[in-house]
């Protein structure tokens, strides 16, 4: 009896780390799922949209401007107060200036935020996620996600389509076993991988 009972308590410890390991996976598949049916209040619990729509359009606003990396975040106005003072009159004066397709009033992030276009994301789509139909984005059997980075309470989660690229999932741990997704990545078109989308595997 005590041996079962042993057996039994290394089995739901095991089943219980597996659970925790796999998280990020389980919640992207949620996910998916969620947008398939057009589950907003799964989505909800799924997705930070603030962070997400905020990530989208700074890339979308970098994309409208020709840049192809990140900017670094802006001075801290505690440790560089001249610094920050610089750069938010230096904002102020490109967003007086800037052509009206690179102000943020140009793109709209949020269209890549609908059930449909997330499901988009989640095939791999990229960029045409926000007109993309989700059944064309592919033919046969969803991509899987590929593990990029895990960690205890941050994982990436990456998603290869031949045309489109890699779209990455970027998510935070909101619980023991949930996960939110707080970025998402859209695929650089001039990086367009030479690995076929059956070959993207859960790693």
């Amino acid at each position: 009896m005590l041996k079962l009972l042993s057996l039994t308590i290394v089995l739901l410890i095991a089943g219980a780390l597996a659970a925790f390991a796999i998280g990020p996976v389980w919640a992207f598949y949620d996910l998916r799922s969620a947008a398939e049916s057009e589950d907003i209040k799964s989505l909800s619990e799924l997705v930070a949209f603030d962070d997400v729509r905020t990530s989208l359009r700074n890339q979308l606003l970098a994309d409208a401007a020709g840049q192809t990396t990140a900017s670094a975040p802006p001075p801290s106005v505690l440790k560089d107060p001249v610094g920050a003072l610089g750069a938010a009159i230096g904002k102020t004066i490109t967003d007086m200036t800037a052509p009206p397709a690179l102000k943020p009033a140009a793109v709209n992030p949020d269209a890549y935020l609908t059930p449909r276009a997330l499901l988009a994301l989640s095939y791999g789509a990229g960029k045409s996620a926000s007109t993309a139909d989700p059944k064309s984005v592919i033919s046969g059997k969803p991509p899987l996600p590929k593990v990029l980075y895990w960690s205890i309470d941050r994982a990436r989660l990456g998603v290869v389509h031949p045309d489109s690229g890699q779209t990455v999932f970027s998510m935070k741990r909101r619980g023991l076993f949930s996960w939110q997704v707080t970025h998402i990545g859209l695929p650089n078109p001039e990086t367009i991988p030479d690995v076929p989308t059956s070959a993207s595997a859960v790693e």
